[in-house]
């Protein structure tokens, strides 16, 4: 889950705040049916982060890469 990009972004108590949210994440999926409500919400949780370290291997910025939908 830690990548370079994410590590320049945040500090290590953010770092380790982020890993605990993570794991706590990937516990309720392995806890509750794939049709509970929280498996769902944590299964967004997980892409969120596995999208963040997928981009960030291939040298991209999970930012840049984003496609906004309107004015901001």
């Amino acid at each position: 889950m830690a990548t370079q990009v994410v590590h320049g972004a945040f500090g290590p108590k953010q770092m380790m705040q982020l890993r605990e949210i993570y794991e706590r994440a990937r516990a309720v999926t392995a806890q509750y049916p794939d049709s509970h409500v929280a498996n769902k919400a944590a299964k967004k949780l997980i892409d969120a982060f596995e999208t963040v370290t997928r981009s960030a291997e291939k040298g991209g910025r999970w930012l840049s890469e984003t496609d906004p939908q309107g004015n901001a």
